[in-house]
């Protein structure tokens, strides 16, 4: 038996409707496209002498952006609208170039010049230490992004030294005298900013010590009040000539006080342990101890006495070490003088001493 079967009217419209295609293959709106419009580009330099350069293209319809630094840099960078790229420059001018690509693949280029000025380094502050004939020289200074060239001044058209932010550098000296030390500080480019100063280079500080050597630093150091100074002779005779001689005074109140002085070197024992040293006191029994130490470490220490036995005229005191020091193990290289020491001073003439020709002998 046959069977009939009924298909609606409005199915057989609904499915033949949904079977009809959609076309999205027109590009006929291309062809009435244009080129990027409005094209500009902006910089934002840095002001710290990096050469740092924030590159931001801009234009009306465009859908990307090649970047043409100007510099060695051959091959463009390619910025998406509303981003930008950073580039890093030497100080100079530049033809930045930005060619910018619309939807069509119509291109619009545009070039500007760019220029990078560095400033000149500020706040330049020169550290100079001195070692006998080496100095040793560093620099700070802002914006100095360049480094810093240093000239030591003993040379007829000197080559002068780079050295970065944080370095130093030491120079010798062939001798002892004053020059001239100057530093430039450099931006990296044509700016630059320049110190200088007088140097004083000084022969070693070595025994035996006469205070007659105008190319020796005879800088004695002082504590507790203790007053030294180097002077003119103002007793010249007897067993002391000389012209100029150290005094030392200990103040008022003070029952701790004294001097030092740093030896160039540790001093060498290996023969000679005994000092010898020309005084002039104002009153016999006055104690007079040498102390010697290690520099940056006192726990490193002998010291001896010697007392004076005369008035108003110069004698030579010995300092007998022979049974405290054996070798050159402890490294002493400062010299220390203490009057009286434990009782307090008065600042007169009675605790007052002048010194000279520091010898070491056996």
């Amino acid at each position: 038996m046959n069977k009939l079967i009924y298909i609606p009217l409005l199915l057989l419209i609904t499915l033949g409707s949904s079977c009809t295609k959609d076309h999205f293959d027109d590009t006929d709106f291309l062809k009435t496209g244009t080129a990027p419009t409005d094209e500009a580009i902006s910089f934002k330099i840095t002001n710290d002498n990096s050469g740092l350069v924030t590159i931001t293209p801009n234009s009306a319809g465009a859908t990307a952006y090649d970047i043409y630094f100007g510099d060695a840099t051959k091959d463009p960078v390619t910025v998406l609208p509303g981003k930008q790229t950073s580039h890093i420059y030497k100080e100079g001018t530049y033809p930045v170039k930005v060619v910018a690509s619309g939807i069509t693949g119509l291109k619009t280029e545009i070039t500007k010049q760019l220029v990078v000025t560095f400033r000149a380094p500020e706040s330049l502050s020169v550290t100079a230490s001195a070692n006998v004939h080496d100095l040793t020289v560093s620099a700070t200074a802002l914006y100095a992004t360049g480094g810093y060239k240093v000239y030591f001044g003993d040379a007829d058209n000197e080559v002068p030294v780079l050295i970065a932010e944080g370095a130093h550098v030491t120079h010798t000296y062939a001798k002892a005298g004053k020059y001239q030390l100057k530093v430039e500080a450099q931006s990296g480019g044509a700016a630059i900013t320049a110190a200088t100063q007088t140097v004083t280079i000084y022969d070693a500080l070595v025994l035996p010590m006469t205070f007659e050597s105008p190319t020796v630093n005879y800088a004695w150091g002082d504590f507790g009040g203790n007053i030294t100074s180097v002077i003119a002779n103002p007793y010249p005779g007897g067993i002391n000539t000389s012209a100029t001689v150290g005094k030392m005074v200990k103040p008022k109140g003070e029952t701790w006080a004294g001097n030092y002085i740093i030896m160039s070197n540790p001093i060498d024992f290996t023969s000679n342990k005994k000092f010898k040293v020309k005084i002039y006191s104002w009153r016999p029994g006055l104690r007079i101890t040498l102390q010697l130490e290690r520099t940056g470490d006192n726990s490193f220490q002998e010291s001896t006495e010697a007392v004076t036995t005369q008035a108003n005229t110069w004698e030579e005191l010995t300092f007998d070490f022979s049974g405290k020091i054996t070798d050159n193990s402890k490294k002493l290289q400062n010299i220390l003088f203490f009057l009286d020491n434990g009782t307090q001073g008065d600042g007169s003439l009675n605790y007052t001493i002048l010194f000279d020709d520091i010898i070491l002998t056996n």
